[in-house]
């Protein structure tokens, strides 16, 4: 590997973020011609289903869901597609990036490394460092298979961001105690290049390294990191608009507001929301409030926030029932969930997942007389 050539340098960057947005905006203005109001999407994310596709989408029908967010496995299955187009409901591939686990134990020196000079990995989250131009090559061809092969209606990009188990961070985690990545030799190497730095020789191990770098350089080190991101999607987009100029663009992000954290929604998660709303035309922030120790109306907080930083069309993903906590999230916790997620200026609401909701009839009740 080129340890010269950086995964994309700003100008290239610069196109091909204008010429996706314009794309993007084409085929928005186009659609508003057609129709100006836009129906609110109302999704379930699924990655498994082993009974009957047909009886599936009859209870989608009657609950009101009308667009799948589904694995690639699921979508790779002519029944499924077919039945989905029969019932109207759209598709949406759920394309994981920089999380790996195959990757990563096949090939080891795609870790992401902390600033702590450990690998990027805590119980089952593990990333690839994003400066590996192999293995984003090897995402844009990924992703050119799954359009050409199962033609869906939309790809939501998922792990799209660093290294954090955002899962388990609650309201009073000390924001010095999150991860910051990637600084292994080829990130270091690309962020001196374009900043023209020159670190001590004095420091040899990666802590060292980094430690100076975020004294030093802390704000060009964001944007830098925030870069390999938003450039990851602007070389996504690039291809699936060349395939399919209409398919619709839905990016995961990590539920923190602008300020939280120290802003660590840039300076952990690497995601610059107002950037990478010009490539998409849905953010659906992954507002699991039960998990992270929130109330319901935080949900709404959240939407409100990404919307007033982008004037995007924001979906929040909203869970549906316990995860990570011994505490079940409760029929009246997940009414308030769904009633604070669909608040203007939401667009919708995607539910996390269809395999927990369809256990709980009772919360499918719910839907239906919300819905």
């Amino acid at each position: 590997m080129d340890l010269n050539k950086s995964p994309v340098s700003s100008v290239k960057l610069l196109n091909i973020i204008s010429v996706a947005a314009g794309l993007t905006l084409l085929i928005a203005w186009s659609q508003s011609c057609i129709n100006t109001q836009d129906e609110p999407i109302i999704g379930a994310k699924i990655y498994e289903h082993q009974e009957s596709f047909e009886q599936l989408f009859d209870q989608w029908d009657e609950l009101g869901i009308n667009t799948a967010f589904c694995s690639e496995e699921l979508i790779s299955k002519e029944e499924f597609r077919e039945q989905a187009k029969e019932h109207d409901i759209s598709t949406f591939v759920i394309f994981p990036v920089f999380f790996n686990p195959e990757a990563l134990k096949n090939t080891p020196e795609l870790y992401a490394i902390t600033h702590t000079g450990e690998v990027a990995r805590e119980e089952w989250v593990e990333f690839v460092c994003p400066s590996q131009t192999y293995y984003r090559k090897k995402v844009v061809e990924h992703v050119r298979h799954i359009i050409e092969a199962y033609d869906p209606d939309g790809l939501s990009i998922d792990f799209i961001r660093h290294f954090v188990f955002w899962e388990m961070v609650y309201p009073d985690r000390d924001p010095a105690s999150l991860p910051v990545t990637c600084f292994d030799s080829l990130c270091i190497h690309h962020f001196k290049g374009e900043h023209n730095l020159v670190i001590p020789d004095t420091l040899a191990a990666i802590q060292d390294k980094a430690s100076w770098i975020l004294e030093n350089h802390n704000e060009e080190w964001i944007q830098f990191k925030c870069g390999l991101i938003t450039s990851m999607v602007a070389e996504i987009v690039e291809v699936v608009k060349e395939i399919k100029p209409d398919l619709l663009i839905n990016i995961h992000l990590v539920p923190w507001a602008q300020g939280d954290f120290e802003e660590g929604i840039r300076r952990v998660a690497g995601q610059d929301v107002t950037a990478l709303a010009k490539l998409t035309d849905y953010l659906s922030p992954m507002t699991y409030a039960h998990m992270v120790k929130r109330d319901p109306p935080w949900i709404h907080a959240i939407v409100d926030d990404l919307y007033q930083q982008t004037a995007g069309k924001v979906i929040p993903s909203i869970q549906v029932s316990k995860a990570y906590l011994d505490t079940e999230l409760d029929l009246e916790e997940f009414r308030r969930s769904v009633e604070e997620a669909l608040k203007p200026p939401s667009k919708g609401v995607v539910f996390w997942s269809w395999e927990k909701l369809a256990i709980h009839p009772e919360k499918m009740t719910v839907l239906k007389d919300i819905l």
